[in-house]
């Protein structure tokens, strides 16, 4: 009786191993901004990209251009509304927000924490190829879908050159 019962603490014990690193990548899952199609969003110009950096792992370095941000106006305690400008798409104007606070950001339709942050943006071999060949061109308007979380975080998705997806075969 003592081998059973000795069995199944082990059998138990090899189940809850078992299921603990399913549980993390299931937090760490929902954790993720995931944009939703009712999350407010702006395209925004991305500035400071450097498509060298697409060879060194296929990620393009890049930081949001919002009109008139300050250099060294970053950090997580560093909140902003940024609000569109017509006369200027794709370059956004902002307001600075007293604090990152839940009741403050509320009170913005887009907050952004941590406005001059520089951002990894992720792309396909394929894609990396076709950015690099379209931006090592010369001048050249590249700008994403920014999806706001209302919290200060943002998502990005569909990246753009000159308006076009990199991958229409430009």
């Amino acid at each position: 009786m003592a081998h059973g019962a000795a069995g199944m603490k082990k059998s138990a014990l090899s189940a809850a191993l078992l299921l603990l690193p399913t549980l993390i990548l299931a937090g760490w899952a929902l954790w993720l901004p995931i944009p939703r199609a009712d999350d407010p969003g702006l395209r925004i110009r991305l500035l400071g990209f450097d498509p060298r950096d697409l060879l060194r792992g296929h990620y393009l370095l890049a930081r949001l251009d919002i009109h008139d941000l300050p250099p060294g106006r970053f950090g997580p305690d560093d909140c902003v509304c940024l609000f569109d400008r017509p006369q200027d798409p794709g370059r956004p104007g902002f307001t600075p927000l007293p604090s990152c606070a839940a009741a403050i950001l509320k009170t913005c339709p887009l907050p952004l924490s941590d406005p001059g942050r520089e951002l990894r943006l992720y792309q396909s071999q394929e894609m990396a190829q076709a950015l690099e060949n379209w931006l090592a061109g010369g001048k050249r308007i590249v700008d994403i879908d920014v999806r706001f979380d209302g919290k200060g975080g943002i998502a990005l998705q569909d990246i753009r050159v000159d308006g076009q997806t990199p991958d229409s075969g430009r």
